[in-house]
């Protein structure tokens, strides 16, 4: 008779086969058997990895300011006088924040194989809201054949569609390398990842929930008595179950032998393999660890090394690509000739207090930068009067042209 031990006891008597030898990984390699996962994006997002990427991408970019500008002969200039400033910037919609707007048109773009927005117009053909279209509810993008246009068919929960044109929505398409005009599916172009990480989930879960870490079992060299087993149990239960009887050495009778189990689920290289699928999907969104929550190989030096990248590698090229959606889709062929979008990307590259102060001194003492340029950066309110809009630079720095006049009469003698 063999009892398996797991918090409770479970019994085998007169059994004849042998136990199966749970000290190897064949429960998790039979469990992940298989090719060719298929997962969708409401799948994927399940995954707290991949959640906490998306996240992380989606709000930042939803916080970084996002302006109009129109080019002016000094630069640029805030377009506050255009309806569209508003939208991009505060208020998508009435209901809509623009934070609440570019989260959902980010999170759609990141799962998906684009991001859409509806424009609504006034009748004189001014922009005056937008609004979030899900992917799903798109069937993709379409041609016009005769003249070329581009449209889309917008449907709802009862099968009716809206068709829009261009000028009608906003459009940013997802990765594409099989074809110029439609983007492929990246949660299918990573189903392998995600869904192998799916199954090491479903895995552990169910590790945990049926109790795949028995302590171990007795083995009785022959038949026991309904009376015996009875007494045998309620013995144990009594003197060896429990958290207070933990490592209590237990006494056995007629030949009873006890063996423990080794087996644990980091031996099946179940965590290990999870840990790896982190840093995996890490990878395809672009995200440093670290803001995932994974510490293992961060240190107080390279986080803020990867934060930077993350900044540059990731964020900035969604910025651009979200920019010139706006620029293709959002303005008109005059309004292209002198305005653009611009997301402020300078908060997320700013380093320490120490590393700032020693960036805008330089920045200032050569010229670069005036003070209000440096308060703005600071959120700070500029100087008045004009004083914060001097450019400057340091006194002891002279022209080459000058250098020959600035040296002593002596020291040109003795030269």
């Amino acid at each position: 008779m063999r009892i398996k031990i797991f918090g409770r006891v479970l019994e085998f008597r007169n059994a004849t086969k042998e136990l199966p030898n749970v000290s190897d990984d064949s429960a998790w390699s039979t469990f992940l058997q298989g090719k060719g996962y298929t997962i969708s994006a409401t799948q994927a997002i399940k995954v707290a990895a991949v959640f906490r990427c998306v996240d992380v991408i989606a709000k930042t970019m939803a916080s970084l300011p996002l302006s109009l500008y129109r080019e002016t002969e000094n630069g640029k200039e805030k377009a506050k006088d255009h309806m569209l400033y508003r939208l991009l910037h505060m208020m998508a919609n009435k209901n809509t924040t623009a934070y609440e707007f570019w989260h959902l048109y980010v999170v759609n773009l990141l799962l998906t194989r684009a991001g859409f927005a509806k424009i609504i117009r006034n009748r004189a053909g001014s922009i005056i809201a937008l609004q979030n279209i899900p992917t799903s509810r798109v069937n993709g993008v379409n041609i016009n054949k005769v003249n070329g246009e581009q449209y889309i068919r917008v449907f709802d929960d009862d099968g009716k569609f809206e068709t829009l044109r261009n000028g009608d929505f906003m459009y940013t398409p997802s990765l594409r390398f099989t074809s110029d005009s439609d983007p492929d599916d990246p949660i299918a172009i990573a189903a392998d990842v995600l869904g192998l990480t799916v199954d090491l989930n479903r895995f552990a879960g169910t590790a945990f929930r049926t109790g795949a870490q028995p302590g171990g079992y007795v083995e009785h060299p022959g038949g026991m008595s309904d009376q015996a087993y009875a007494r045998f149990k309620k013995g144990f239960e009594e003197n060896y179950a429990g958290v207070a009887n933990a490592g209590r050495w237990m006494l056995l009778e007629e030949g009873a032998k006890a063996n423990q189990f080794t087996r644990d689920l980091e031996k099946s290289q179940a965590l290990e393999s999870r840990k790896f699928a982190v840093v995996e999907i890490c990878r395809m969104f672009g995200v440093p660890p670290h803001l995932v929550y994974d510490l293992e190989r961060a240190t107080f030096s390279n986080i803020e090394h990867q934060s930077t990248e993350f900044a540059q590698n990731c964020i900035t090229p969604m910025s651009v690509r979200i920019e010139q959606t706006i620029y293709k889709d959002s303005l008109g062929a005059r309004e292209q000739m002198t305005m653009f979008a611009k997301f402020n990307v300078n908060g997320l590259m700013r380093g320490d207090m120490a590393a700032r102060t020693a960036y805008y001194n330089m920045m200032r003492q050569n010229g670069i930068m005036c003070a209000n340029e440096i308060r703005g950066l600071e959120d700070m309110n500029k100087i008045p009067g004009g004083l914060g809009e001097i450019y400057a630079v340091n006194g002891n720095m002279i022209s080459l042209e000058n250098v020959p006049k600035n040296i002593p009469k002596g020291a040109k003698a003795n030269a």
